[in-house]
């Protein structure tokens, strides 16, 4: 059994964060480093095996460590703080299904909680209670479990995903927990998901910068405001299966593609490239493919947003903007980055708990 555990949601740990002393030295290794990944993606992105060689970076170390320019303790500090996700099999209540919290990990695939006990009268002083619980196995009788560990933040962003609100109110607890342990991976440590890489530890739903980014950044780039394109044909007909299915179709075979690979579609299908001309495709597209990006959507709720907005454009440039990737270094872009690879993992999830709902309401 391996004894780190993860948030089951982002897949990130509960320890162990490091940040790189703030040294030209270190600052400088780490440059260097950032670019060798670089290469390397472009060339696996290429086909190429061969990654050009510098020497400088032989003696290099890997890096693994945050840089100190862009995270400080209070961006990574939400990491430390553990919630779980349980089961009673002797409930007090209606539903056996519990959250407790907040805690830490105490190694070793557990996570302590404090609790307060009961006031003592005499002394009217309270007491902590430490409850103990294992991770994703099957606990024992000195450590009650098994639990499902996430950082409470992420936990808010699955229920956005699977309620439209960030409030657990809403969330069946009891469906949502055994989905949960049927995907505990073999070592007890995650869920059996696909997370994708942590490009970044800024907290992904405290965003503060972002309103400002979208206020100036993208609603005063002009370029973004000019009108679409008109399609000039010139006596092309298209010869393509898209433009044999139902506009129906093409929409929903568009909505499950991102931003480049929708792009070069267009570009390569003269049929797709008609039937996504209008304006309207790409304000839904922005509307469905973008949901975790929910405080443009408040601003279109609000009615706020230029009426000269060219979707696609915007489209494009969002998902370029906001897509994780190694390296990032915009302050105002890595919370939304890091929110929307965890909404990814959501998105997995959500099937699932949809699946496991219409089965528990048929039981009742």
């Amino acid at each position: 059994m391996a004894y780190d555990c993860y948030c089951a949601i982002c897949g990130v740990g509960f320890c162990g964060m490091h940040i790189e002393t703030p040294s030209q030295t270190s600052l400088e290794r780490r440059q260097r480093w950032i670019e060798k990944r670089y290469r390397a993606r472009e060339a696996s992105r290429n086909n190429n095996c061969q990654v050009p060689h510098d020497p400088s970076e032989d003696h290099d170390d890997p890096v693994r460590s945050y840089d100190p320019r862009l995270v400080g303790w209070d961006n990574i500090s939400w990491l430390y703080k553990a919630y779980c996700l349980g089961s009673n099999p002797q409930p007090s209540g209606k539903t056996k299904a519990f959250i407790s919290g907040p805690g830490y990990y105490a190694d070793i695939g557990e996570v302590a909680v404090k609790t307060d006990a009961e006031s003592n009268t005499t002394t009217t002083t309270t007491t902590q209670k430490r409850s103990v619980f294992a991770c994703y196995g099957s606990g024992s009788g000195d450590t009650p479990g098994p639990v499902i560990p996430f950082h409470w933040c992420c936990f808010e962003i699955l229920a956005r995903a699977l309620t439209g609100s960030p409030s657990p109110d809403h969330v069946d607890m009891e469906v949502l927990y055994a989905v949960m342990m049927d995907l505990c991976n073999i070592t007890n440590s995650a869920l059996h998901l696909s997370y994708g890489t942590e490009y970044c530890a800024t907290h992904p739903t405290d965003t503060p910068a972002l309103d400002a980014f979208i206020r100036t950044d993208m609603l005063a780039n002009k370029a973004l405001r000019e009108p679409p394109a008109k399609l000039d044909l010139r006596g092309r007909t298209p010869a393509s299966p898209f433009g044999k299915l139902p506009l129906e179709m093409v929409y929903h075979i568009c909505s499950f593609l991102p931003g480049e690979s929708l792009k070069a579609l267009t570009q390569a299908s003269l049929s797709v490239q008609i039937v996504t001309q209008h304006n309207y495709f790409w304000e839904k597209a922005v509307q469905y493919n973008m949901p975790w990006l929910w405080e443009f959507h408040a601003l279109k709720l609000e009615k706020t947003l230029p009426e000269d907005l060219n979707y696609k454009r915007l489209y494009l440039w969002l998902d370029k903007m906001t897509a994780p990737r190694y390296g990032m270094d915009d302050l105002a872009l890595t919370g939304v980055a890091n929110r929307r690879r965890i909404w990814g993992v959501c998105q997995q999830l959500a099937p699932r708990y949809f699946k496991g709902l219409k089965q528990a309401r048929k039981q009742t």
